[in-house]
């Protein structure tokens, strides 16, 4: 753990922040007093989706009728739009 005050952070942050790059812990002081510590992100794992549970899978489907082609044709007219 190393040790920077208030004064360091503000004219050497590109030092904190490669020590912190290399994974130290750094205690900020002010008048020889802790006042924060500042740490290493820690790597979240990815999270994880289990789509099989989502409400658009488990919806009943067997009363839908699907479109004909004139009504999908309609349907990308109107999202078009003027971009």
């Amino acid at each position: 753990m190393k040790t920077a005050t208030v004064r360091d952070l503000r004219n050497r942050y590109t030092s904190l922040l490669s020590w912190i790059g290399a994974g130290e812990e750094i205690v900020i002081t002010q008048r020889g007093k802790a006042i924060a510590r500042l740490i290493p992100e820690q790597d979240q794992p990815a999270a994880r989706v289990d789509w099989t549970q989502s409400q658009a899978v488990k919806r009943d489907r067997s009363g839908a009728c699907p479109l004909t082609a004139a009504e999908s044709l309609e349907l990308t007219h109107e999202a078009g739009g003027k971009w």
